[in-house]
């Protein structure tokens, strides 16, 4: 019930339902491993909650309490009326998680990566990990109104050394 109206709360602030974000987080997945492979991932209502709990600090910094892996993201903008969560989640997974990273991992499809490059692809790699099955992410209006404060959980989590090759499949 907390969750619900913290994301309710934090949705009418910005315009934004909560069934129209989560629809979006999870079509923009699934939309990126399709990329890859037609393993689509399930929306876990237990990782958004736990998502929500964290990005409400407005604390931006990774805070993985158990086994699931994690992406976030912090974007903001000058002057104006905030935009909708919806359209700067969609390009934060589309443009910054996925498509901004994966040029950094052109060398290593089918093999190991070298991990000294890891915050450069780690959250595409993330994204379409084939053995993860679920996702859950929120958001939060932070800064005076003028950033938001995403994170998505996964279940199973990702990016273990030694199990890239098998987990990260090439673009089709």
């Amino acid at each position: 019930m907390k969750l619900s109206l913290a994301i309710l709360a934090t949705a009418a602030a910005t315009g934004t339902t909560a069934a129209t974000f989560k629809e979006t987080a999870l079509n923009k997945h699934n939309a990126a491993r399709g990329h890859h492979h037609d393993l689509k991932l399930k929306w876990s209502d237990s990782l958004a909650k736990i998502a929500q709990g964290h990005v409400n600090s407005c604390e931006f910094k990774h805070k993985v309490e158990g086994t699931y892996g994690q992406n976030i993201g912090w974007t903001s903008w000058t002057g104006g009326t905030a935009p909708s969560a919806v359209t700067k989640m969609s390009d934060m997974i589309g443009s910054g998680w996925y498509s901004g990273e994966l040029a950094a991992y052109k060398n290593y499809w089918g093999k190991e990566p070298n991990m000294d490059n890891f915050e450069k692809f780690g959250h595409m790699t993330q994204l379409i990990w084939k053995s993860t099955t679920s996702v859950g992410c929120a958001y939060k209006l932070c800064n005076g109104g003028k950033a938001y404060f995403f994170e998505c959980n996964y279940q199973a989590p990702g990016n273990y050394v030694g199990q890239f090759a098998k987990n990260v499949p090439k673009p089709r």
